[in-house]
């Protein structure tokens, strides 16, 4: 095993402490008078999260309903063009993947 394996396994995510490495950039840029402008931006991000995750939600609400419409309505559909293993409506999982695709934009007109 390697030692972020170890960590991973027992402590917490290595994730965790890249957002605490940014978080202690932020402490620095409050002493930094020139990084006013990235200052301002970040209290922006900052105030902005709440509503962020909200929106967040919603769409995972949307794309959860229109997951379950599409499995119960395309779920035996030949499989052919952009319709393969992997994008369909047989699973909730594969329904989830196939609408995260057409929301994202990201090859949606190859279905």
């Amino acid at each position: 095993m390697f030692l972020a394996d170890i960590i991973e396994k027992y402590f917490v995510s290595p994730t965790l402490f890249r957002v605490i490495r940014l978080a202690r950039i932020g402490r620095i840029l409050r002493l930094i008078k020139g990084a006013k402008g990235i200052r301002t931006l970040l209290f922006a991000l900052m105030m902005s999260l709440p509503a962020l995750f909200n929106i967040g939600l919603l769409l995972f609400l949307v794309m959860f309903i229109f997951s379950i419409f599409g499995m119960s309505n395309f779920a035996y559909v030949k499989h052919e063009a952009g319709i393969d293993d992997m994008f369909n409506f047989e699973t909730f999982g594969n329904s989830m993947i196939c609408l995260f695709q057409i929301t994202t934009s990201a090859g949606w007109d190859g279905l």
